[in-house]
């Protein structure tokens, strides 16, 4: 794999998987909650709307791995876990806004902190 194909799709993947697991759990709320009012739906399997997001947390993770090819710099991956790791507390654990909320911020700086240093890495 070339350092252009690197850069055509790893690049985005952390913040397209950060962006749809706050998607998948605060839109999908959004939606239950309007179509709930339409007398539509009652409910959403708990279970499978933590898997989703859960698993594009995790997804955002792994793209942050993959910036280690370009920078070597391990802080913004171990923010990442933690980030996802507090989400995951939050979907299976204990649920809390607020935590929930939290790590979906972490997550956000450690996309932006990896973003940041692919570019500088790139320069």
């Amino acid at each position: 794999m070339q350092s252009g194909d690197e850069a055509s799709w790893s690049r985005w993947l952390p913040g397209a998987a950060t962006v749809l697991s706050m998607a998948a759990c605060y839109g999908t709320l959004g939606l239950i909650a309007l179509l709930g009012a339409m007398g539509i739906v009652d409910s959403v399997n708990d279970t499978i709307w933590a898997g989703a997001i859960v698993a594009f947390a995790a997804l955002a993770v792994i793209g942050i791995a993959l910036g280690l090819r370009v920078h070597g710099r391990p802080w913004p991956l171990l923010l990442g876990v933690l980030a996802a790791g507090i989400v995951t507390y939050t979907m299976y654990i204990n649920y809390d806004r607020s935590i929930e909320l939290a790590g979906f911020a972490l997550l956000c700086a450690a996309v932006a902190w990896d973003w940041l240093l692919r570019r500088r890495g790139k320069a």
